[in-house]
This record gives C-alpha cells, sequence and structure tokens, in this order.
C-alpha cells in the first residue's frame, strides 16, 4: 500500500541536504500516535522493519548551495502491511504540523494511491537512494565497504536481503526465488548522513532507473517494502515507470 503525502513548508530558512534522518524520526513519532502499539512493536523488533518512505520530492525548489529552498513538497510513504500505512497516514492527520531540523511545515493532503499490478518485468526508478553494504578485507581486518551497481556484489546483496526479508515478513520462502536487475542506467553515486550529532557517519548510495525481472511475489515485495537496507531510513524506495 502506498500513501502520496503532501507537505508545506511554513518557515523561510532552509532545509540541510540530510534530512532523511530527521523525516525518519519525524516519521516514527506520528506512527506512535496513530497506533502506539504498532510504534512500540516496531521499536522493539530485532529484524527487519517493513515500511519505506522516498526522498522529498520538490518540484519547485530554487538554486542554493546551502540547503534546500522551496514551499511544496511530496513524499511517498509505502507498506506491504496495510496497517502501516493507515496508522502513519492518522498520525500525520492528527497533527499535521511537525519540524525537520528548524524548519516548520505541515501536511497539506494526504492520497492513497492505486495498487499496481506488476508481472515478472518492470522498469524503476530510485525516488531514495539504494544502500547496499558487505564486509571486505582491509589492513588485515574485516571493513564495511558500500557498494555501487557496477560491482556484482550490489546484486547479489539486493537478492538476498529482499529474500531475507520476504521470508521474515511472510513467515515462508517465496515460492519462486528469481530476481535478476538486467539493466542499469542513469547511475548516481551519492553521500547520505546515517544517524545523527556526532554519530552521523557518511554512506555511499546509489540513484538509478533500472530493469528488474523477478517473480511476481518479489517484484511486488520490493515495490512495497524497497530495495537494499535500511528502508525504514528512508533508503531504496522505488517507483514503476514501465510495467
Amino acid at each position: 500500500m502506498r500513501a502520496k503525502i503532501f507537505v508545506r513548508k511554513i518557515s523561510k530558512g532552509l532545509l540541510p541536504f540530510d534530512y532523511q534522518y530527521a523525516l525518519a524520526s519525524m516519521l516514527y513519532g506520528k506512527l506512535a500516535l496513530g497506533n502506539i502499539r504498532l510504534a512500540n512493536e516496531s521499536h522493539s523488533h530485532q529484524g527487519f522493519k517493513f515500511y519505506n518512505f522516498s526522498n522529498l520530492i520538490i518540484p519547485d525548489r530554487r538554486p542554493s548551495r546551502k540547503g534546500l529552498a522551496f514551499e511544496d513538497a511530496h513524499f511517498i510513504l509505502t507498506s506491504p502491511d496495510v496497517e502501516f500505512v493507515r496508522s502513519f497516514a492518522e498520525g500525520l492527520l492528527q497533527t499535521p504540523d511537525f519540524n525537520l531540523y528548524n524548519q516548520r511545515f505541515v501536511v497539506t493532503k494526504i492520497e492513497i494511491l492505486e495498487q499496481k499490478k506488476l508481472t515478472n518485468q518492470s522498469t524503476f526508478r530510485t525516488i531514495s537512494p539504494i544502500f547496499v553494504k558487505t564486509l571486505r578485507e582491509g589492513s588485515g581486518e574485516l571493513k564495511e565497504w558500500e557498494l555501487y551497481p557496477t560491482d556484482g556484489k550490489f546484486h547479489e546483496n539486493v537478492h538476498k536481503n529482499l529474500v531475507e526479508r520476504y521470508t521474515e515478513y511472510h513467515g515462508t520462502p517465496p515460492k519462486k526465488d528469481h530476481f535478476h536487475i538486467t539493466s542499469v542506467r542513469d547511475f548516481k553515486g551519492k553521500r547520505i548522513l546515517i544517524g545523527s550529532g556526532e554519530k552521523a557517519t557518511p554512506r555511499r548510495c546509489s540513484l538509478m532507473t533500472f530493469d528488474l525481472e523477478a517473480s511476481p511475489e518479489l517484484l511486488d515485495f520490493a515495490y512495497d517494502a524497497g530495495i537494499g537496507e535500511k528502508n525504514a531510513m528512508g533508503f531504496g524506495c522505488v517507483e514503476v515507470i514501465r510495467e
């Protein structure tokens, strides 16, 4: 299930470029307002979290090198669990005002989007960057290494992560474990801060358009739950541009 959240910035300053952590924190607070039981279960759960959201999509962005200058924007909120999306929407409507850092916003409208019926081939475009990592040896020890789609390990880990999340959510593995990114274009590497304050760490992520062949059950789950890691932090949200 997908919702399109329309927001308006009602303060006059600039929003920092790295706002994803603040947006994720705000959304968790709204989830607690809409459904405290679901928020507590999600917070205490040690496994995957089954919701995802996009970057702010800003049609009227004005040029600035110091931050994001705009008034109106929207973002996509998505989950394979209808209760998550409804609870987020209820929390956002109960208290439509919120802050991202020192910038004030208000929710102006929420649209529930029609569910797409995907088959086994689709073209996706990222609306938030995909984050994928692995462990590699360096200087005699294993270190985390962020992956781009030019690395074969990126594709392997995206597939493995998707199957693991699908299995945890449904309680059973997919009947057909077919998943293959057949082409990547419009790739753009991006660095995003993950975390807050002094603990924030820059991570390499990927924006791209890609063709995907997969079993319908995995294709639907990727569309609803996101691709790659840290989906509940706003990574790996995609939109379909060709079914």
